[in-house]
């Protein structure tokens, strides 16, 4: 999948999959309205434990973009900016102008080849200085710079998984209240009172993997923020699943779109299917959509929405809390 910096060497291809769509669909227009409305709502702060100065938790708001969690920061003290928050890319990658414009400046070591869902790009090394959400502040983040268009919808930075699992004991994504926790030193409790579940999870190849079932079947899965979609499965999955041809079309006018270009919906094959039940991360629901498409198997936001979703990283436990 996706490995980090310290694993790529020069010329290998590092894969990066940040997948989400664009269209005239009513789902995009809800991921906007929650931008004006939760970056209003939720405020920056820095919890400490009792009696010490060092930092427990930090929150921050979260905001949607393309339907994909985005938090605020900064690239070396420049200006504010809308960064992906993505569990299914390793690596952080940024965008040529919003490098150049923070002061971000590729090293001379090889590029490398990223390749995405629909096609490949190339990317260079580099550092960031100072990396800051709210109050906290990272000194020397090692990024790639990819030359060309912006990255979708998803904004100018993405940051990846490697980045919060070298700060952070655990990372919560609330989509219920429109906010971002970082555990720094404690594991991760659920709220008294909650319906919680919880599953493990592994990595592989730095991203972390659970399992799905459905229909007797199981497989795994990459837990992705970064995908807009749901559970996104493949076709030979969905023939298993009794579904080898059937399902909804997603829209003449739809384009997936990622790192390393965009295909219609229609051109890719991608559909929705139903089926009776799916259980994902210790909790069984009916009436459950999957969507066919390409890509690796994963699961987006859009099935985390209305939860707490928790990734504890000294426990490898996945957490859902409703």
């Amino acid at each position: 999948m996706l490995r980090s910096p310290a694993a790529s060497a020069p010329g290998t291809t590092v894969t990066l999959r940040p997948a989400h769509w664009t269209g005239m669909g009513r789902f995009f227009l809800l991921g906007s309205l929650c931008l004006t409305l939760l970056s209003c709502a939720t405020q920056v702060s820095l919890e400490r434990t009792p009696g010490s100065g060092a930092a427990e938790k930090l929150v921050l708001p979260m905001h949607f973009r393309a339907d994909a969690p985005h938090v605020t920061g900064r690239l070396n003290g420049g200006k504010e900016l809308p960064m992906l928050l993505d569990t299914g890319a390793s690596i952080c990658v940024l965008e040529g102008a919003a490098a150049s414009a923070n002061g971000v400046r590729p090293g001379r070591g090889r590029p490398v080849r990223i390749r995405g869902i629909h096609g490949n790009t190339s990317a260079a090394p580099a550092v960031i200085r100072s990396l800051s959400l709210g109050p906290w502040q990272v000194a020397d983040v090692p990024c790639y710079v990819r030359q060309g268009g912006r990255l979708g919808d998803l904004g100018n930075v993405i940051l990846g998984i490697d980045f919060v699992r070298r700060h952070c004991r655990f990372i919560t994504f609330d989509y219920a209240h429109g906010r971002v926790e970082l555990g720094f030193d404690r594991s991760f409790s659920p709220r008294q009172g909650a319906q919680v579940t919880r599953a493990p999870f592994r990595l592989e190849d730095g991203l972390p993997m659970i399992r799905v079932s459905s229909g007797g079947l199981s497989w795994d899965a990459i837990v992705d923020t970064g995908s807009s979609w749901g559970i996104v499965i493949d076709q030979l999955t969905a023939t298993h699943l009794g579904h080898p041809h059937d399902g909804a079309s997603l829209g003449r006018n739809m384009v997936l779109s990622g790192v390393g270009g965009s295909i219609s919906a229609d051109d890719a094959g991608a559909r929705v299917i139903r089926v009776p039940a799916a259980t994902v991360g210790g909790r069984t629901t009916a009436h459950t959509d999957m969507f066919v498409m390409p890509g690796p198997m994963r699961i987006g936001s859009r099935f985390w929405h209305g939860s707490r979703l928790t990734l504890d990283f000294r426990s490898r436990t996945l957490w859902l809390e409703r």
